[in-house]
């Protein structure tokens, strides 16, 4: 079946709205994270990294849902890229992950270009943002 012959957005389900959104959201970011050798996954780990710092590559997997896997080759990369340190906590353990300089100049050049990116449509992306805030609270319980 051809595109043009497929059921509209309105008769999926909500898991594929969710998915295809997330997806081509992502898609159009990346597109404009890429000069800055970002991906919209990247950006979610030094967002997430500037909240909680100093963090711990289990911590950050939780907060973001990913394997602590995936994230090690994220975080791997962007300490490569000279975004971010890795040094032992206190309790030898563990590795506390923290932005460094370089890493918070890229988080900020980067959120902005994300920010004029939803400038265009402010009362649907807020819409938007209430929704799923209230849908992931629900399903995290």
């Amino acid at each position: 079946m051809s595109l043009a012959h497929s059921a509209g957005p309105e008769r999926w389900p909500t898991h594929r709205l969710l998915s295809i959104a997330a997806r081509l959201d992502e898609l159009r970011i990346n597109r404009n994270l890429t000069h800055l050798g970002l991906t919209k996954g990247s950006l979610d780990v030094l967002e997430a990294v500037a909240d909680l710092e100093p963090v711990s590559v289990s911590d950050l997997a939780a907060l973001l849902c990913v394997s602590k896997q995936s994230l090690g080759r994220v975080v791997r990369r962007l300490q490569g890229l000279g975004f971010l340190s890795r040094e032992r906590s206190d309790d030898r353990r563990y590795t506390d992950i923290r932005l460094t300089p370089d890493g918070r100049k890229a988080l900020a050049t980067a959120e902005t270009l994300v920010q004029g990116l939803t400038q265009s449509r402010p009362d649907t992306e807020s819409a938007l943002r209430l929704d799923l805030e209230r849908y992931i609270r629900d399903l995290r319980m």
